[in-house]
C-alpha cells in the first residue's frame, strides 16, 4: 500500500550519484554540462519526488546529450521496464571506459538482463569515497542483500552521523519498519531516525509521510492522516501525500465494523486472502494465476462456494470449457450454504455462462450501491460500464473508485481505454503510463501500452511493450507481437 513498496526497488541507487563535483571523497560523475540539473534531479529522487526527478533528468539530457548520470539516475527512478532498459543502455553506451559511474552502468545493465547483482561494487566503491553520503545507501543495500543487516545498520548509522544526511536517516527507520510487526519493540526504533530526518530537512514532505506510514502501520490513524496531510501541505506537488492520506483514510474505514464491504461466507482467512488474490489478478487478465489463486482458495476451505464460481468464470476465459459445468454445480449446490449476497453473485454468475444472460452486471450494481466500500464491486460496476453505458460513466465511476482506494490500479486500465474510446489519446497515454509505474510488475499494463501506441500508430514502441508483456507472461500478447514484427518485417523489406 505504501510508497516504500514502490520505491524499495528504485530508492538505493536512485540515491548514489548526487555528487556531480569530483569534491574530496566524494565520486566524481559523469554529466558534462548538465551538472546543475542532475544534481536537481538527485536532489528530488532522493526525497521520492520521482515526477519531478524525471523531469529534472530529461533537462540535463536536453542541455547535454552525453549526460550519462541523468541517463543512468532516470532510469534508477523510472518503474516502466521498456524505458528502463532503454536508459540504461543508454547510460552504458555514452559512459567513459574506467569511469567508476561507467561500473555502476555495467551493473545496471547486467541486472536488468537477469545477471549478477545489481549493487556488487557499491561497498568498495564508498569505501574509496567515504565522503559520498549516496554511495552509503548503496553499501548498505548491498549488506542488506547479503543478510548482514546489522551491519548495514551500523555502516548507515555511521555514515547518517557524519555525513548529517537525512535521507540517510530515513533509510535507516525503514530498515527497522520493512516487514517487522509494528507492535514489536524492534519497530519502534524507527521512530527517532524519522524525527531526525524531519529535524534535518523540516521543509521535506517525504520526511512527514515518513512519519505518516510509521504510525499508519500502528493502527493509529488519526496521527497518520494527519501528518501525510501535513506532508501535502508543505508541498502540494508531493503526489505521495494525498495519495497515501485517502488510503489512510481509506483503510481506517475499513478496520472498523461500519464499513460497508460485502464479507463472503468463509470463516478461513487464508482463503479469503487467496480469493481476494485471485479476483485482483483477474482484474489484470493473469487468468491462470487467477485460476491458481481461486483453487488455493477452495484448498484453504472446500466448502467455500463462491471461489467455485469465479473459478468456473476465470475458466471462461481461459478458454476450459471442461471445468466450466463442474465448478458451477458445485457453487451453485453450496450456495444454499451462504449468505444471501454471495448466493446472488454465484447464481448470477451460473446463469450468464449457461444461458448467455447479463444478469451478474446488474447484480454487481445493485450490490455495489449496498456495499459503497467494496473495492471489488465497485470494479465490476466500471468494467460492465465500458459497453453498455459508455465512456463517460466508466469515466466517473474509475474516477470515484480511484479517489476512494488509490491501491486499486487496474481502474487506471479501465480509464486509459476510455479515453480511448472518446478519442482522447493523450490522457489514455498518461492513465496507463501511470498504471506501468504503479504495477510495474504486472504484464497488462504493458499490453494495454502497446495498444495505445497502436492507436497512435507508432507500431515500434507498439511492439516493444507487446513483447514486455509476452515477457511478463501475458499470453494475450503473443499474437500482437507476432503480427506487429511480421508488418516491421515487410516494411523493411
Amino acid at each position: 500500500m505504501k510508497k516504500y513498496n514502490l520505491m524499495l526497488s528504485v530508492f538505493f541507487t536512485a540515491m548514489l550519484f548526487i555528487g556531480c563535483n569530483n569534491s574530496d571523497g566524494e565520486m566524481s560523475r559523469q554529466v558534462g554540462d548538465a551538472s546543475k540539473e542532475a544534481a536537481a534531479g538527485l536532489d528530488a529522487a532522493h526525497h521520492v519526488m520521482f515526477d519531478l526527478a524525471r523531469a529534472e533528468f530529461d533537462k540535463g539530457i536536453d542541455k547535454d546529450p552525453n549526460c550519462v548520470t541523468c541517463y543512468l539516475n532516470k532510469a534508477h527512478v523510472e518503474q516502466d521496464r521498456v524505458l528502463k532498459r532503454e536508459l540504461l543502455e543508454t547510460a552504458l553506451e555514452l559512459s567513459k571506459p574506467g569511469h567508476p559511474e561507467t561500473m555502476l552502468a555495467q551493473a545496471a545493465v547486467n541486472w536488468i538482463n537477469g545477471e549478477g547483482d545489481r549493487f556488487a561494487g557499491y561497498s568498495d566503491l564508498y569505501k574509496k569515497y567515504p565522503n559520498d553520503r549516496f554511495l552509503a545507501a548503496g553499501a548498505y543495500r548491498s549488506l542488506q542483500r547479503e543478510d548482514k543487516v546489522e551491519e548495514a545498520r551500523e555502516m548507515l548509522l555511521e555514515a547518517a552521523e557524519r555525513l548529517n544526511a537525512g535521507h540517510l536517516y530515513n533509510l535507516l527507520a525503514y530498515s527497522y519498519m520493512w516487514n517487522i510487526d509494528p507492535k514489536s519493540e524492534e519497530y519502534d526504533m524507527a521512530l527517532p531516525y524519522i524525527e531526525k530526518y524531519i529535524e534535518l530537512d523540516p521543509k521535506q514532505a517525504n520526511a512527514l509521510d515518513s512519519l505518516g506510514e510509521f504510525y499508519l502501520n500502528k493502527g493509529d490513524y488519526d496521527l497518520s492522516i494527519r501528518y501525510y496531510m501535513e506532508a501535502t501541505a508543505i508541498d502540494p506537488t508531493f503526489s505521495w501525500g494525498p495519495r497515501n492520506t485517502a488510503l489512510a483514510q481509506y483503510q481506517a474505514k475499513l478496520s472498523h465494523d461500519e464499513a460497508k464491504i460485502m464479507r463472503t461466507s468463509t470463516e478461513n482467512e487464508d482463503a479469503n486472502n487467496a480469493f481476494d488474490m485471485g479476483r485482483w489478478q483477474l482484474y489484470n487478465l493473469e487468468w491462470e494465476n487467477a485460476y491458481k489463486s481461486f483453487s488455493n482458495a477452495i484448498e484453504q476451505d472446500p466448502n467455500f462456494a463462491l471461489a467455485y464460481a469465479m473459478r468456473a468464470r476465470t475458466s471462461g476465459f481461459l478458454g476450459n470449457q471442461g471445468d466450466i459445468e463442474d465448478d458451477l454445480d458445485i457453487a451453485v449446490s453450496m450456495s444454499l450454504n451462504a449468505s444471501e449476497d454471495e448466493a446472488a453473485m454465484i447464481n448470477a454468475v451460473a446463469n450468464d455462462m449457461k444461458s448467455g444472460t447479463n444478469s451478474f452486471n446488474a447484480l454487481s450494481e445493485a450490490l455495489s450501491d449496498k456495499y459503497s466500500d467494496d473495492s471489488f464491486l465497485a470494479f465490476e460496476t466500471v468494467f460492465a460500464t465500458i459497453s453498455d453505458r459508455g465512456a463517460d460513466v466508466v469515466l466517473d465511476r474509475a474516477k470515484a473508485l480511484y479517489l476512494m482506494n488509490p491501491n486499486f490500479t487496474p481502474v487506471l486500465n479501465m480509464m486509459g481505454y476510455a479515453y480511448m474510446e472518446k478519442g482522447d489519446l493523450d490522457n489514455a497515454g498518461k492513465k496507463f503510463q501511470e498504471q506501468i509505474r504503479r504495477a510495474s510488475g504486472s504484464a497488462n499494463p504493458y499490453d494495454s501500452m502497446g495498444d495505445y501506441y497502436l492507436a497512435m500508430k507508432n507500431d515500434s514502441d507498439a511492439l516493444r511493450y507487446f513483447e514486455q508483456s509476452v515477457k511478463m507472461g501475458l499470453k494475450a500478447s503473443i499474437a500482437k507481437a507476432d503480427s506487429l514484427k511480421n508488418e516491421l518485417e515487410k516494411e523493411d523489406k
